[in-house]
């Protein structure tokens, strides 16, 4: 990476701006300069002298970027890399006219900006290199560095300089007035070279960009070169210019497969987040729902009767809490089995999920008890309602491996704020009252009342509503202490 190269950040966006600048100096790059406006880049060019403008083609002020890069290039000769949200055909066209090194569509990746950048620095240090050149050696004197022939009207080489040896291994005595200047290219080159030097002949004013050609040399190695063909003035005489680029070719076949193996890391990244993020999302579902049922465990419950305390609070509406407890469900697992016992519990689950509106929650607390947080109620004529919507899903047999399987439930229900404003006391009563409920028969539901003597109650409940409370707030603060566990649970669904 090209490191401390100096760069002027034009970015009218504040935010895109500060998070560009923070990218490209954790990148190694010093940014000389962020400006807002056309007028402020070209300024700011002439103080700074960057090695390389990172362009937003919508910019404050009187001009925009494309404007600002114009007059930008007829000053310095300083690269140009283009971020822009415009993607039309009509701005792009006005932007190549300028003849930027990258033009970048928002949002656009990070290492694209940095392969951007470095390409566009080693692109830019190759083409000043070439038009030093260029400039330096307007004759066979002046381009000396080169390998330079002079060639004649029939082609026949008349001269060449030391570069020529160099780069050929042929000496000057064996090659000066005996070789064809086409004879030290790849046989496939010929017609394209003539036509070269054919052009040169009806026009010796023109400027004859190089191209790029193959170079043979006395041990049969093949060499990339850029070749430039030109006439004289008032002369039969060509002068052709020869540049060994066989390194910046490699550089560039380096480059291609860097950015392919940065492409595949990349999508390697992609894929690794992406398992990542699955596994968590496993690993948080487990951690939260029950393994048979799939609804909300004790973690999950204990979260939600928070939140809806805290709603109420805020909106003076009321919660049920509903425990239901299955009655007899013991007689399926001894007459059926417990594979039959945990089809029926699945089969509970579906039905009491389909009578929760979307805010509400049912959870299992374990065993054949589950419970239902009812939020938003505006009155308990619609808690009764509900509660008998629930005993509904009771009313018809469950289908268990072909077998019609009849099953009831005891429901106890507390209200807050009538019934108590903690979850303490809201489970502890509406525990109390399911227990009613199975005293007075079962399959029915039971509300909390003020008949049921709290204080002279059965020592039982009040230890079983306790156990049931601590059970949910120890198995939070369990899942919060074996988060060592959870990494073996996450290397046994990664693999």
């Amino acid at each position: 990476m090209t490191t401390n190269a100096k760069i002027l950040l034009a970015e009218d966006d504040p935010i895109a701006a500060h998070h560009l600048h923070k990218s490209l100096s954790r990148m190694g790059y010093q940014v000389a300069k962020v400006v807002q406006t056309g007028e402020e880049a070209i300024e700011s060019v002439a103080e700074n002298l960057p090695d390389i403008i990172i362009m937003d083609i919508t910019l404050g002020g009187k001009i925009d970027g494309i404007c600002a890069a114009q007059k930008v290039h007829a000053l310095f000769d300083t690269p140009v890399i283009y971020i822009t949200a415009n993607s039309d055909s009509e701005t792009f066209e006005r932007a190549k006219q300028t003849e930027p090194y990258a033009y970048l569509i928002k949002p656009y990746d990070l290492y694209q900006v940095q392969n951007a950048i470095e390409i566009a620095l080693f692109k830019h240090g190759l083409k000043n290199q070439l038009k030093n050149n260029e400039n330096r050696y307007r004759t066979i004197f002046e381009v000396s560095d080169n390998a330079m022939m002079l060639v004649d009207e029939h082609s026949k080489i008349t001269m060449v300089n030391e570069q020529f040896e160099t780069l050929t291994g042929f000496t000057k005595e064996s090659v000066e007035n005996l070789k064809r200047w086409t004879d030290f290219f790849d046989d496939s080159e010929c017609s394209k070279l003539e036509e070269r030097l054919h052009q040169a002949v009806k026009d010796s004013s023109a400027a004859r960009p190089q191209f790029e050609s193959i170079l043979v040399d006395q041990k049969g190695n093949s060499k990339a070169v850029y070749t430039n063909v030109k006439r004289i003035p008032d002369s039969k005489t060509f002068i052709v210019s020869m540049n060994d680029i066989s390194e910046i070719k490699l550089a560039e076949k380096e480059i291609s497969l860097l950015n392919q193996e940065l492409n595949t890391i990349n999508e390697g990244l992609k894929r690794e987040i992406t398992l990542r993020e699955s596994v968590e999302k496993q690993l948080r579902f487990k951690a939260t729902h029950d393994h048979l049922t799939g609804l909300p465990n004790r973690v999950l419950l204990f979260d939600r009767l928070k939140q809806s305390f805290a709603f109420e609070a805020r909106h003076n509406t009321l919660i049920a809490l509903m425990i239901l407890d299955l009655d007899n469900f013991k007689n399926v697992n001894d007459t059926l089995g417990h594979l039959s016992g945990d089809i029926l519990l699945k089969k509970i689950a579906e039905g009491l999920q389909k009578c929760m509106r979307q805010y509400d929650t049912v959870g299992r607390m374990g065993g054949d008890e589950f419970v239902l947080i009812i939020n938003d109620a505006e009155t308990i004529h619609g808690i009764i309602t509900f509660a008998e919507k629930i005993q509904a899903v009771f009313q018809k047999p469950f289908d268990i491996l072909g077998q019609q399987t009849y099953i009831t439930t005891s429901i106890g229900v507390a209200v807050c704020p009538l019934h108590g404003s903690t979850i303490e006391e809201l489970l502890k009563k509406a525990d109390m009252a399911m227990y009613l409920a199975k005293k007075e028969g079962r399959n029915t539901f039971r509300f909390f009342s003020d008949s049921m003597d709290i204080k002279n109650s059965d020592r039982q409940n009040d230890m079983r509503t306790k156990r049931r409370l601590d059970q949910m707030q120890e198995y939070t603060l369990d899942h919060l202490l074996s988060q060592d566990d959870s990494k073996s649970d996450r290397k046994s669904l990664m693999n």
